[in-house]
C-alpha cells in the first residue's frame, strides 16, 4: 500500500468541501495509525510544483498523490507525477465537473476512503499535448471558448457544473462559432476544415456531462478525434442536445457534419491562435501536436471502480 498524500484545492466546488474533507481524512487515517499528509494548494500551479518537488522515494517505496478537487487539480497533479517512477495518482472528486472519474463508473467509489485505501494501481494512457499532459481530453476552438467562459458562470451561486457549461454554451453561440483548422491524424493526408466543435479524447466525457466520444477508453492505446463541421446557429441549437448525450456519431442525418478519426498522433494548425482547453485548463496556440502515450500513468483505482470501454485483454485498438 502506498503512502497517501492528499492535495486539496480549497477553491474547488466553491470551497464547500475543504473543511469536512480534511476532517474526514484525519479521522480515518488517525484511527488506523496510518501515515498520511494533507497539502492545501495556494493557487494555480501549486499542486504541480508540490508534486514535482516532493522528495523522491527509495527504490521499492511508493506514494500516492490524491488530487482533491476538480479536473483542473487532477490535471496539475498528473503533470507533476507523469515523469516520476515512484508514485501513483488518485482522485477524490469535489469540483464542479469531475469528468475524468466518469470513465470508471460511479463517483461514489472515489469519495469513500475505505474503498480508496483498498484499491489498486492500474496503467492509463496520457495525451502529450505539445509538452503538456492531458489525462482526459483536449478540446479546441468553440469548445474551449465555452470552457473559458464557463469559469465566469461557475461563480454564480447555485449554478452547478452542467448548468454553467450550458449557460456558457448559449453565450458563445452569440459570437463566431467556427474556426478553420488544418488537421493531420496518424499520418493521413492533411484536411482543412471549418469546425464548430473539436475534441481529442482519451476519456469520453467533459463539460460536466457531455459525451463527444462515448466509446473512448482511458487504457486502450488509442485516442479519438471528433470534429463537428460548420453549421448554422439554428442547426447548432438542435444538434447540441444530441451531442450532449453522445448520440451524434451513429446518427445518419449528421454524417456529413462529423469528422471522426482514431490514431496515436494528431496535429492541428491554424493561421490564428486557437483557444485550447486541456482538462479544463485554457491555453492559446496556433499549432498543437498531440501524441498518445500508452500506459504512461499509474492511476490508483478505488475498490469497486470499473473502467469503461476496455477492449479484450491483449488487444490494442488501431
Amino acid at each position: 500500500m502506498p503512502y497517501f498524500i492528499f492535495i486539496v484545492n480549497p477553491a474547488a466546488g466553491k470551497g464547500l468541501h475543504t473543511e469536512s474533507l480534511c476532517a474526514k481524512i484525519h479521522r480515518y487515517f488517525s484511527a488506523r495509525n496510518m501515515g498520511f499528509e494533507i497539502h492545501l494548494t495556494t493557487g494555480p500551479q501549486d499542486a504541480l510544483q508540490f508534486v514535482q518537488s516532493y522528495p523522491r522515494q527509495k527504490e521499492g517505496a511508493q506514494i500516492c498523490f490524491v488530487a482533491c478537487g476538480g479536473d483542473g487539480t487532477l490535471h496539475e497533479v498528473v503533470n507533476g507525477a507523469a515523469k516520476r517512477s515512484d508514485c501513483t495518482v488518485a482522485v477524490i472528486p469535489c469540483g464542479s465537473g469531475n469528468d475524468y472519474v466518469k470513465n470508471f463508473g460511479s463517483a461514489d467509489a472515489f469519495t469513500d476512503l475505505e474503498r480508496l485505501v483498498q484499491g489498486a494501481p492500474r496503467p492509463v494512457d496520457l495525451l502529450d499535448c505539445s509538452g503538456e499532459y492531458a489525462v482526459n481530453l483536449c478540446n479546441i476552438g468553440f469548445d474551449a471558448r465555452v470552457a473559458h467562459h464557463m469559469s465566469k458562470f461557475k461563480r454564480i451561486p447555485f449554478v452547478s457544473g452542467p448548468l454553467a457549461y450550458t449557460l456558457s454554451l448559449l453565450f458563445c453561440i452569440l459570437g463566431p462559432i467556427s474556426s478553420t483548422m488544418a488537421i493531420s491524424c496518424h499520418g493521413r493526408e492533411t484536411v482543412v476544415e471549418k469546425l464548430v466543435l473539436a475534441v481529442i479524447a482519451n476519456g469520453f466525457c467533459y463539460g460536466g456531462g457531455y459525451y463527444p466520444v462515448p466509446e473512448a477508453c482511458t487504457a486502450d492505446g488509442v485516442m479519438e478525434f471528433c470534429g463537428i463541421r460548420k453549421m448554422s446557429r439554428f442547426q447548432m441549437s438542435r444538434f447540441i442536445h444530441i451531442y450532449q448525450k453522445g448520440l451524434h456519431l451513429n446518427n445518419p442525418r449528421l454524417a456529413t457534419k462529423i469528422l471522426y478519426q482514431k490514431g496515436q498522433v494528431l496535429t492541428i494548425r491554424s493561421k490564428h491562435p486557437l483557444v485550447v482547453c486541456l482538462d479544463g485548463e485554457i491555453r492559446k496556440k496556433r499549432e498543437l501536436s498531440v501524441r498518445l502515450i500508452p500506459s504512461a500513468l499509474s492511476f490508483w483505482l478505488p475498490e469497486g471502480a470499473v473502467p469503461a470501454n476496455l477492449p479484450p485483454a491483449g488487444i490494442v485498438q488501431s
